[in-house]
């Protein structure tokens, strides 16, 4: 059973051998953290963008690089109105986190409305040491996220990957659309 508790950002039930359910929480603290991308998306299908930002520890030096060192704490919040949903809250020691939203046409419906597709966060942790995949889904009925391992071997021993936030992109960091969906 996965089970895993942030001090300061909430909480995440265990709901089954490789599932939890993220509940919101009172604002994460990110003071002093660097924003590496913000998206507006409706992760709910309900109709309304939601806010997805990722932060790391690492702070941007002199020359508007990142000044990486060995580990840092990165997050990845959700916020949903008034409501933050903390999908991660860690540090990765030699590793960067990447997230993509995923759209299904789970009707098959040849032109669907926003409100019949299927939402999905997929994130990948990349270190040193190993590679990682979590499907997150919004679980309405139990008004939270739902945190699915898809892929974390045991026994995994060095991983080559690039660091895509190397320099900062400030095109990453979405500005609120003037007309939301």
């Amino acid at each position: 059973m996965i089970s895993l508790f942030v001090p300061g950002c909430g909480s995440a039930k265990s709901i089954g051998e490789n599932t939890e359910s993220i509940t919101a929480t009172t604002p994460v603290t990110i003071d002093g953290f660097t924003l590496l991308e913000r998206t507006y998306a409706d992760t709910d299908s309900d109709g309304t963008n939601e806010i997805v930002e990722l932060y790391t520890s690492a702070e941007k030096i002199a020359s508007g690089r990142i000044g990486w060192d060995t580990g840092h704490q990165w997050v990845l919040l959700v916020r949903k109105g008034e409501e933050t949903f903390p999908l991660f809250n860690d540090r990765l020691q030699y590793g960067e986190l990447q997230y993509w939203i995923v759209s299904f046409n789970k009707d098959n419906i040849q032109s669907p409305e926003t409100t019949d597709l299927e939402k999905r966060i997929y994130v990948s942790i990349s270190t040193d040491l190993d590679f990682r995949l979590f499907n997150y889904y919004w679980d309405k009925q139990n008004h939270s996220y739902t945190k699915e391992v898809m892929f974390n071997p045991q026994n995994q021993w060095g991983v080559r990957h690039f660091n895509q936030y190397n320099i900062p992109d400030p095109d990453r960091i979405e500005v609120e659309p003037a007309n939301p969906l």
